[in-house]
């Protein structure tokens, strides 16, 4: 995957009191390399407001940065081991954040990319959550040509069951 057109998967999981809250979002987005770095970048919507929000995250095999901005803006950096503090701005206010990454990893295959990453949140020296991100990136043309393919075969077996 070089330069491409791509589906980003991105699903998040927070685990406040063995309570656990997942969201997910698929979009398109654009996925290019760098000095040995990913990059991918997309838009979300808010589900309350309709008003976009612009992401890049730049990742390797131990480093990863998300930054959003729009709706929601903020910068979030993951190294393993490290903490490091996040800025979230939202329309009700700022949030300063601290960030525990305890494990990064990343697979890549010809036409995919998968990036999960395992964190703790913190603020005000407090433990909020345990935290998930799974990032998968997926050629556009490669899934698209899957899904015509899969949505033929239903078709043919329906068509031969009639």
């Amino acid at each position: 995957m070089v330069n491409s057109k791509v589906i980003v998967k991105v699903k998040g999981l927070q685990i406040v009191e063995e309570t656990g809250d997942s969201v997910e979002t698929v979009t398109p987005g654009k996925y290019y390399t760098r000095n040995n770095k990913h990059y991918v970048t997309y838009e979300d919507i808010d589900d309350e407001t309709g008003v976009k929000t612009k992401n890049i995250i730049k990742f390797n095999d131990s480093f990863a940065e998300v930054k959003r901005s729009g709706f929601m803006s903020g910068k979030m950096i993951f190294e393993k081991g490290k903490n490091n503090q996040a800025l979230h701005s939202t329309p009700y206010g700022d949030l300063l954040m601290e960030v525990l990454t305890k494990d990064i990893n990343v697979v890549e295959e010809k036409d995919k990319i998968n990036l999960k990453i395992a964190y703790e949140l913190y603020a005000n020296n407090s433990k909020i959550s345990d935290s998930e991100i799974e990032i998968d990136l997926r050629e556009l043309f490669l899934a698209l040509k899957k899904k015509i393919v899969w949505i033929l075969l239903t078709t043919i077996v329906f068509a031969g069951a009639a």
